[in-house]
């Protein structure tokens, strides 16, 4: 099941980003997080078979999505879950991109999360539009008690 999950995601990445297929490519990518997180055998998939393999075209997506912050919000939760814990994956990563952007990401989100937790009240559009993002935040895609380790883990890489 596994390599045909890496078959198919590999190819609609490869096709949403020659394409105008935003949505969709936002869903593979969101796919390849949940596929990964925490998963050994499934973060060894994402960097294997013929090359450009998954890790390598996420890795090489647009600028936009490393500087974009609703971009960002998208891709870095599953590039977290794809390299946590994973050397292997991690190099590949580092030759696109630094390790402490996304452990500045990491910590960016940890703060943000206290903040909404402090007694200050939130106005009622930013409530809104935080319940429309959640399904892509990255306190959804990657367990809370692990956060902490996994900045330590990108400061450190």
């Amino acid at each position: 099941m596994s390599l045909e999950f890496r078959h198919i995601a590999s190819y609609l990445i490869w096709y949403c980003s020659r394409l105008t297929a935003e949505e969709l490519l936002h869903e593979v990518v969101l796919c390849v997080g949940y596929f990964t997180v925490l998963n050994p055998e499934n973060q060894v998939v994402i960097q294997s078979g013929q090359s450009p393999t998954v890790l390598q075209q996420m890795c090489s997506l647009p600028f936009q999505y490393f500087s974009d912050p609703r971009l960002t919000a998208i891709l870095f939760p599953t590039l977290i879950a794809c390299c946590y814990v994973n050397k292997s994956n991690t190099v590949i990563l580092e030759q696109e991109l630094s390790c402490a952007l996304l452990s500045n990401f990491i910590e960016e989100k940890i703060l943000e999360n206290q903040a909404k937790s402090s007694p200050s009240s939130t106005s009622k559009k930013a409530q809104e539009k935080e319940a429309g993002d959640q399904r892509m935040s990255l306190l959804s895609r990657f367990p809370r008690e692990q956060l902490t380790a996994a900045q330590e883990y990108f400061k450190v890489s």
